[in-house]
């Protein structure tokens, strides 16, 4: 039986990447007998070479790799090789690739598994992907029932800021699923990087103080003493935030600081990744003013391809921030440069010192560290204290040491880029960038490269081959200008439920002082414990804060906040002149209007904010639709930072557009989770006897419809198995999507699909069925309503 072959694609095959990276590893992987059986390579380029002079481009960039016990297998590699010349904007040369992809195919006997290698600057992907597109080359990419695989291969930098890194997944997407999509950012390949998680969860000796209680600061540095050399051309449009801040720090980041995942499977690797990644607080411009650092060496600009005034950063320092419970308060350090006088790749991880301290007296305090280090040596050292031998009590620092490997002469890159391609052609996306995980690191970056393009950080300049500029230090997280003044951070909270509690813990560990009120007294104890001010009553909560106030209302909608406002004892008769009240909660947004004038009246500022992201987004950072006088945002705009947690808050308008912009969002909401619901009932009475978390699964993964909602059901089956026993089929509602429905229709404005789903949610109450109880799992896995 003869087996699949497998044809490599490598558009721009006479280029750098491919003579230095993806050659010598081919020829590796060749010379260890790990390629594939029928295993062939097509070099795509414009050179004016034909197949010959193609293959001897390729021995000579294996001169230096092959070595004599080696030369017996060249002749045999050499003849693996074909070629295509052809510019990447002509059509007739992808139709002649294509024939001499279907040429080898015939003489296989079948058709081939296909890799497509994009060995071409980040700009060319478009027309790249564009040709193949028009081609078909990808040709059983989607087809249902073919056993054989096609796969595309993209290098970093994967876009150069998230919009542009949107625009390519976009466009790959046209014809690749995320599953087909290689991104490679070789880091992930490094030997001590992969350690990283053996290190971590393999033994149990420090993952239990792997937080931010223990866990004072992380420092990752790539300190290189080569400078840009050739590549200016490349680089001057880049910079080094962009060329490894982006994706070499952020992902050794996520490897430090990610929850330990379901499984070590490609998939959920990926996600632990990229939820991490997802915490990441973006910076704003003030922000990056006090806590950043750009420098360029003093010739740069002499470089080839780099421009005569060119504010290209070689080297930077910056501060990163987490908003994870685990990392909250980490102070993180992302610090990276060219012609630093030295080699020095590694990851520091410095606890903090422990209470009571037994350190000399008046001396310093005493800290454990974990170095991970990459360069010039491959090691994992933990600093220790241990008493000196003798009658004193002298400490002294002491190291245990695991050394993967010393300092050795391997090539660059090519132990990365063969178990990168191996793990290309089997199938095996675990080192390899999500999507998820690209849109995360550019939207923290495109914080700091924003503000350094409005100059908001001037250029330093440093002297080549010194560590001089790494020295000058950037102040501590969170620093502010020395002219401006500290906002206030303090807040009452009136409301302790799933929302109001998360929201208060969420500020309280962001640096806020947090009063709270609720009317369950176990509620308001429980608080207490986690570092909130508790108040026994309206008026206890408003004497614990400084004026002008603040109070958040996180309560349910209607008579409950009329009482709170202007019930006896309640807000407006306790607050005065200036103070600001915001209503959270999903209140009616015609009922906004109305308390935003009674308020005003009495001088009470007051502001409607929908949130949205359940229990979990209040926990950890929610989406916010903030309504109310644009001053009075201004004012509190630090607090929707902090409460969005690095995501994207909007103000929509004047007082009651913040409570319409939610009211419309749940209505959506509704209709989403009745089309879900309806189709999975479908799914559930088809004959085919479908594994409907498998099937969500696969919905949920690059799909048109992926979504939280898909991912939520997904769990939903997990936990309650397909036929989602004990969860009524009878669905609760609260007033949004009749409110949607109804202003809607006072609008003018059809919207049958959000009403017909209301209606559902009323009728089910005497007709519960299978495609209600998907709604209860849903409303139970996103909101935490209950099943019953």
């Amino acid at each position: 039986m003869k087996s699949t072959p497998t044809i490599l694609v490598v558009f721009g095959a006479t280029g750098d990447l491919a003579q230095k990276k993806i050659i010598p590893a081919l020829w590796h992987l060749h010379a260890e007998a790990k390629l594939p059986p029928s295993f062939s390579v097509i070099g795509f380029s414009r050179r004016d070479l034909d197949r010959d002079g193609f293959v001897a481009h390729v021995a000579g960039a294996l001169s230096q790799y092959r070595g004599k016990d080696l030369e017996e297998h060249e002749r045999s590699f050499l003849d693996i090789f074909g070629f295509v010349r052809g510019y990447f904007d002509a059509s007739d040369a992808y139709d002649t690739l294509k024939r001499t992809i279907e040429e080898k195919e015939r003489a296989a006997g079948g058709r081939a598994n296909k890799l497509f290698y994009l060995a071409v600057t980040p700009e060319m992907y478009e027309t790249v992907l564009t040709r193949v597109a028009e081609s078909r080359l990808g040709g059983a990419a989607g087809d249902a029932g073919v056993p054989e695989w096609t796969r595309i291969i993209v290098e970093k930098p994967f876009g150069k800021n998230a919009d542009t890194a949107q625009a390519l997944d976009t466009l790959l997407g046209t014809l690749f699923r995320e599953e087909q999509i290689y991104r490679i950012d070789h880091y992930l390949a490094k030997e001590m990087i992969q350690n990283i998680l053996a290190f971590r969860f393999s033994n149990n000796l420090f993952e239990n103080n792997w937080n931010a209680a223990a866990i004072e600061r992380i420092d990752i540095r790539l300190w290189e003493d080569v400078g840009v050399e050739e590549r200016g051309s490349f680089y001057d449009g880049v910079g080094a935030l962009r060329d490894v801040g982006q994706n070499h720090l952020l992902q050794m980041l996520a490897l430090i600081t990610m929850e330990r995942p379901a499984s070590f499977d490609a998939p959920a690797l990926r996600r632990a990744r990229a939820d991490i990644l997802r915490t990441l607080v973006r910076p704003s411009e003030r922000d990056v003013m006090a806590t950043s650092v750009r420098a360029q060496y003093d010739g740069y600009r002499a470089i080839r391809g780099a421009g005569p005034d060119s504010n290209t950063e070689t080297y930077f320092k910056v501060r990163a921030a987490l908003s994870s419970p685990r990392w909250r308060g980490t102070d993180i350090t992302l610090e990276s440069g060219k012609r630093m006088g030295e080699r020095k790749k590694e990851i520091v991880i410095t606890f903090k010192h422990p209470a009571p301290c037994m350190c000399p007296a008046g001396g310093e305090h005493l800290r454990n560290k974990i170095v991970i280090a990459l360069e010039p040596e491959e090691r994992i050292t933990i600093h220790f204290w241990s008493k000196k031998p003798g009658f004193a009590y002298d400490l002294e620092e002491r190291m245990l040491t695991f050394m993967l490997r010393g300092e050795t002469h391997r090539s660059q890159y090519v132990e990365e880029y063969k178990k990168l391609l191996l793990d290309c052609i089997t199938g095996d996306q675990t080192l390899f960038v999500s999507t998820d995980e690209v849109y995360h690191m550019w939207r923290f970056t495109d914080g700091i490269t924003d503000a350094w393009e409005n100059n908001a950080v001037p250029l330093g300049r440093y002297t080549p081959d010194t560590s001089c500029i790494a020295e000058s230090g950037v102040p501590p997280q969170g620093t502010t200008a020395p002219e401006a003044k500290d906002p206030a951070r303090e807040i009452g909270f009136v409301g302790l439920g799933k929302m109001g509690r998360n929201m208060a813990e969420h500020l309280a560990e962001q640096g806020w002082r947090v009063a709270a009120y609720d009317r369950s007294a176990a509620a308001t104890a429980a608080a207490a414990e986690r570092g909130i001010t508790a108040a026994g009553n309206m008026r206890g909560l408003v004497s614990h804060l400084s004026a002008p106030r603040l109070v958040w209302l996180m309560i349910p909608a209607g008579r409950a906040v009329d009482e709170a406002l202007f019930g006896a004892g309640g807000l407006a008769s306790l607050l005065s002149r200036g103070d600001t009240v915001i209503d959270g909660g999903n209140s009616f947004y015609g009922d906004t209007m109305k308390r935003a004038k009674k308020l005003a009246a009495r001088g009470i500022r007051f502001l409607d904010v929908g949130v949205s992201g359940g229990p979990e987004g209040a926990r950890h950072g929610a989406a916010l639709m903030i309504g109310g006088d644009g001053e009075d945002f201004a004012r509190w705009e630090h607090l929707f930072r902090d409460l969005a947690g690095g995501r994207d808050y909007v103000h929509t308008g004047k007082s009651g557009a913040g409570h319409f912009a939610k009211m419309v969002h749940n209505g959506i909401e509704y209709g989403m989770m009745q089309s879900l619901a309806e189709g999975f009932a479908i799914l559930k009475k088809a004959p085919f006897g479908f594994d409907l978390k498998k099937i969500a699964e696969a919905y949920n993964n690059g799909s048109v419809i992926e979504s939280r909602l898909v991912g939520w059901l997904a769990r939903a089956y997990e936990a309650h198995g397909e036929d989602l026993k004990g969860i009524t089929g009878a669905v609760g509602h609260s007033g949004e999507g009749e409110w949607t429905a109804q202003t809607a229709k006072k609008l003018r404005v059809p919207a049958p699909v959000i009403a017909d789903a209301f209606d559902f949610r009323v009728r089910s109450k005497k007709k519960p069925s299978y495609t209600g109880r998907i709604l209860s799992a849903l409303r139970n896995q996103f909101g935490g309503h209950s099943v019953q």
